[in-house]
């Protein structure tokens, strides 16, 4: 687990980056780029870490729009005033900014809650998105029941100037304020993420 400044609001904590299994740290955050386009779709192959070539499914990722700085600060200060399940509690109702879906798991998708897009110090784009609940590509009949203290997923795709990139998501994230040093704590609570190869945009 990584500290994070509280200066970094909740931008930085939803800019996080995977390190290693459990450890998350800071990497630099910027504002969505207003001269991007507003709705964008994503291919990806979907693979749970560790389980080698096997367990593949195609995936498809839609943003319809991007978070507010209004949204982002309202987040902000629900976590560090009221804590970590009013967090997950609002993530559950806010307004959608898009979807997932696997067209090969049936009618499986996920509704997107929070969402934005800045450009890194390579000049690619990086998305950062949020789900209010677990996130797995395996059969419904074939899924271990799995549930954490709070059952959020973040999402990362970096993105080329070709339009090509890779990506990751982990369920169960947790993130604690931490007053006395101002800062956010982010726990990272699954065990592999799922790595998201081959991304390409499709719209």
């Amino acid at each position: 687990m990584s500290f994070l400044s509280r200066r970094a609001g909740i931008a930085g904590i939803f800019g996080i980056a995977l390190v290693v299994a459990l450890t998350f740290a800071v990497v630099p955050f910027g504002v969505a780029d207003e001269a991007e386009q507003d709705s964008l779709t994503f291919s990806a192959v979907a693979q749970n870490a560790g389980t080698g070539g096997g367990g593949q499914t195609q995936v498809a990722f839609t943003f319809t729009r991007w978070s507010t700085e209004e949204e982002r600060d309202e987040l902000e200060q629900i976590l560090i005033n009221d804590g970590m399940q009013p967090l997950a509690d609002k993530l559950r109702t806010a307004t959608e900014v898009g979807f997932i879906r696997a067209p090969t798991l049936r009618s499986t998708s996920w509704r997107l809650r929070y969402a934005i897009m800045f450009r890194n110090e390579e000049g690619q784009r990086v998305i950062r998105a949020a789900t209010d609940r677990p996130v797995s590509f395996v059969e419904a009949s074939q899924r271990m029941v799995r549930t954490w203290d709070y059952n959020v997923a973040l999402i990362e795709l970096t993105i080329d100037e070709d339009g090509n990139g890779d990506g990751w998501i982990r369920s169960g994230v947790e993130f604690v304020y931490h007053e006395d040093t101002d800062s956010i704590v982010a726990r990272n609570m699954s065990s592999q993420p799922i790595v998201l190869n081959n991304v390409r945009i499709t719209q």
